[in-house]
């Protein structure tokens, strides 16, 4: 069984084609290549000589495991995508798919797009696990209703920052406690960030992303994110100190209702 295998971004154009999958689905952005038929014969003949070469493919018949974990890649019941960036301004791109019976992850690599097959249950931690670990920040968690957009003046994120409060209207000197409180947990510069969201998929194939966790790592430690919608229209966010577990019992807790 193979366990782990990459692609080269041609090669997920050509196999999704192949396999009927439709786009690479999000966050990864893969090229459709060759513009006449010449070309795209040729490319997919390159294709499938190395995956020959590297036991993939056998007369023209993808590998079945491989296969079935670009199936789950593309069509999984429950995926979570990460995007974030890192130390040195490495950027992450990854996405865990699974149907309750087999999973996999995917990463970004360069031009390439590493595939493992993961245990169904780990479907949350493998991905969460991608980003450094970091100890939570001081501090309590902090709730409170998303802020109107301003209409005059408004508040500016510096670039590669930030800000709750960028578009927002109270100003500082009017801001609420739990307002305070968050603007300060913004005091430090950032030095990493990124965000995990879910996708799901219906009984009937509709498609639906819920709510992303939002992270930051500042030299006092990780806080993270989350909103919800209340049933008068309201959104609250919630701003918490915060570690790759918490996290991941985030995350587990979003997507536990659509694994039954």
């Amino acid at each position: 069984m193979v366990q782990s295998f990459s692609l080269s971004l041609a090669a997920v154009d050509i196999l999704f084609e192949q396999l009927k999958l439709g786009h690479a689905p999000f966050p990864f952005e893969v090229p459709h290549l060759g513009t006449t038929h010449t070309e795209r014969a040729q490319i997919r003949d390159a294709v499938f000589r190395d995956l020959e070469g590297r036991g993939l493919m056998r007369r023209g018949r993808l590998d079945a495991d491989a296969e079935a974990a670009l199936t789950t890649f593309a069509r999984g019941r429950v995926a979570l995508t990460a995007a974030a960036k890192l130390d040195g301004g490495e950027k992450l791109f990854a996405r865990s798919a699974g149907d309750g019976q087999f999973a996999v992850l995917a990463k970004r690599d360069g031009n390439l797009i590493v595939f493992t097959m993961i245990r169904p249950e780990g479907l949350v931690p493998e991905i969460v696990d991608l980003i450094p670990s970091a100890r939570p920040a001081p501090g309590q968690s902090v709730t409170l209703v998303k802020p109107e957009p301003r209409t005059q003046n408004p508040r500016r994120a510096e670039p590669d920052s930030y800000d709750p409060f960028a578009g927002m209207s109270a100003p500082a000197s009017r801001s609420s406690v739990q307002e305070r409180a968050v603007q300060r947990m913004f005091e430090k510069p950032t030095k990493r960030m990124g965000q995990f969201t879910a996708f799901t998929q219906g009984r009937k194939g509709e498609h639906r992303h819920l709510s992303p966790v939002v992270w930051f790592d500042t030299e006092d430690g990780r806080i993270f994110s989350t909103s919800r919608k209340a049933e008068d229209g309201q959104t609250w966010l919630t701003y918490a100190p915060g570690d790759n577990a918490r996290i991941t019992q985030q995350l587990t807790a979003q997507i536990q209702p659509y694994l039954q």
